[in-house]
């Protein structure tokens, strides 16, 4: 997955670019570049994190241009396969972000023509053609829509031209593009983030659609050449600081966020609500999919559903969600999760499932997302924009909003007041931060760590080893408490640190019981409870709360452990090594 943003204004371009190109680094990156044109096409790449003073250095100026941030998908991490990528004639310069699926039909096709290759990536096909049909007809129009007939797979790519310099031209087919309409100012991005500090004014281009912009001139077309005409939709996170403050990173930022947006989660359109909860209730076949920490989230759906609306389905990953297609039909609804609404195995379940006929829910944070726009219903996480690659706010913001579903799909007020008053126990949470650092020095060294927990805190478990994995890079796995009998106990040596998941409810002795079984065989015991109790090595004590509402807060404790833990090791928090936000690529 990679960030393309592109703008149009009368005055200089490259300080917007370069904002708003580092905003998008949670897309990608291993390497970056920008292109403007004026009387040529100038451009500037890079492998590593965005730097300022190369761009100082080469005085890059211009009105007309296009960025990117990479996250490699054809071909390594190095300066020629960083974007912008030209033609032979260096007269045209692209952007993309996806994948070409016949980038090596389309290459040796051009190669043949004449065409000369600078990189080893798939998006390079994409100038050639251009320039190519652009010779052809002498219409950008006409070269364009001939381009995206050519190309297989899933893209969104920009393009300037030197003999059009106040122009950009973009595509997209199953990736994001989104239209910023400022004054004097025409931005086209991946993202809205990278331009929301100049308007909060946008168009949501949909699949299979190209858009000519120029400072006068704004035109959409489909794929097929027919014009569409648009609606500017006023986006709503414009209120949210998307600086670091005083946090040092972003991602810590965001974990202590989780005050507010828990709350802001519960606040939901009541007729949509309950429109959605009715939903639910009817559904003959209710499958909730995801990814990732997204699923991790569908799966705790999958218990109080179950526990507190008597509402039976069933949690699949959207990676496998096509071994059990057959299984859907006019009668089913689809409940998928998402933060970014991008996600490509998400988007690509929800699309099986509309072919046969099911009705789609959906759970996002993105407004005007790919998956907003593909969902008869949706609802929204109102927590504002997540800049941490690991999801956090995101995360619990989900889990409250899974709760609000439950207890009003069984009008169940008092549940509802009591889950709006959890903001109170996550100040409580972290009051316990010295204790949590104290354990991350402590077991900083370890090479692999164990999360286990029973019924609702089994999926946190999940979480909280995940969690670890991207932010630290230890080998951690999260598992049932009672599977650990049937292999992994076996894994279990001196001073392996399990962290147990047992707050005083009907698991708890079930639980203490699997954590004496691994402290009888060497583990240091990590306790995540109400309650002390010698087995444990370290504790982090939770709040007395009602025992339901336990995954919601014992979830941060694992998030800020697995921050301190990775600060210790060194790692790059905001940006893990080989991952992106959100996944837009299969």
């Amino acid at each position: 997955m990679c960030g393309i943003l592109g703008c149009i204004s009368n005055e200089d371009i490259v300080p917007m670019l370069l904002n708003g190109i580092k905003r998008l680094e949670y897309r990608g990156y291993d390497s970056w570049g920008l292109a403007v044109v004026e009387d040529k096409i100038k451009l500037i790449k890079n492998v590593g994190n965005i730097n300022e003073e190369c761009l100082n250095r080469l005085e890059l100026k211009g009105s007309t241009g296009i960025a990117h941030t990479r996250w490699a998908t054809h071909g390594g991490v190095t300066r020629e396969n960083a974007h912008p990528h030209t033609s032979c004639g260096e007269e045209i310069a692209i952007v993309h972000n996806g994948i070409i699926e016949n980038f090596q039909e389309i290459k040796r096709s051009l190669l043949a023509e004449g065409h000369k290759f600078m990189s080893q990536t798939d998006s390079e096909v994409i100038a050639h053609l251009l320039e190519k049909y652009y010779n052809k007809f002498k219409d950008i129009k006409k070269a364009i829509l001939a381009t995206v007939k050519r190309i297989k797979g899933n893209f969104a790519f920009l393009a300037i031209f030197q003999k059009d310099s106040d122009m950009i031209v973009g595509a997209r087919k199953d990736s994001p593009l989104v239209i910023g309409i400022g004054k004097n100012k025409i931005f086209l991005a991946s993202d809205v983030l990278s331009f929301i500090e100049h308007t909060d004014k946008v168009i949501f281009l949909d699949n299979l659609e190209v858009v000519i912009a120029k400072k006068d001139l704004l035109k959409i077309f489909d794929f097929k050449g027919k014009e569409v005409q648009k609606s500017v939709t006023q986006v709503a996170w414009e209120a949210y600081d998307v600086s670091k403050k005083e946090f040092s990173h972003y991602t810590l930022k965001e974990i202590y966020e989780q005050t507010n947006t828990l709350k802001s989660s519960l606040c939901q359109d009541q007729i949509k609500l309950n429109e959605f909860c009715n939903s639910i209730k009817s559904a003959k076949k209710l499958f909730i999919t995801a990814s990732g920490t997204s699923f991790h989230a569908g799966l705790l759906a999958k218990y109080l559903f179950s526990k507190i609306s008597k509402v039976y389905c069933e949690a699949v990953l959207a990676s496998e969600f096509n071994q059990i297609i057959e299984w859907v039909d006019k009668d089913t609804i689809i409940l998928a999760i998402s933060q970014s609404g991008e996600t490509a195995d998400v988007l690509d379940a929800v699309k099986k499932a509309k072919e046969k006929g099911a009705k789609i829910l959906s759970i996002v944070n993105v407004v005007g997302s790919n998956l907003d726009r593909e969902s008869h219903l949706t609802l929204y996480l109102n927590c504002g924009p997540e800049i941490g690659v690991a999801a956090t706010k995101s995360f619990t913001s989900q889990l409250a909003l899974i709760y609000f579903l439950a207890f009003t799909m069984i009008n169940e007020y008092i549940g509802i007041n009591k889950l709006k008053r959890l903001n109170e126990c996550i100040d409580l949470i972290f009051k316990q931060k010295d204790k949590i650092v104290e354990i991350a020095e402590k077991y900083k060294n370890s090479n692999d760590f164990y999360f286990i927990g029973r019924s609702i805190h089994y999926p946190i478990a999940l979480e909280g080893a995940l969690k670890l994995k991207e932010l630290s890079y230890i080998h951690a796995e999260g598992m049932a408490a009672g599977e650990l009998k049937h292999g992994t106990l076996a894994l279990i040596d001196i001073g392996t640190p399990v962290v147990v998941l047992n707050p005083k409810d009907q698991t708890y002795c079930d639980t203490l019981s699997n954590a004496l079984e691994m402290k009888a065989r060497g583990a240091k015991i990590i306790g995540i409870s109400n309650l002390n109790n010698d087995v444990y090595d370290d504790l982090i004590l939770l709040p007395e709360i009602d025992e339901l509402f336990y995954p919601v807060i014992e979830v941060i404790p694992l998030q800020m452990l697995a921050y301190y833990l990775a600060i210790n090791r060194g790692a790059d928090v905001d940006k893990p090594r080989n991952l992106a936000k959100s996944v837009t690529v299969k």
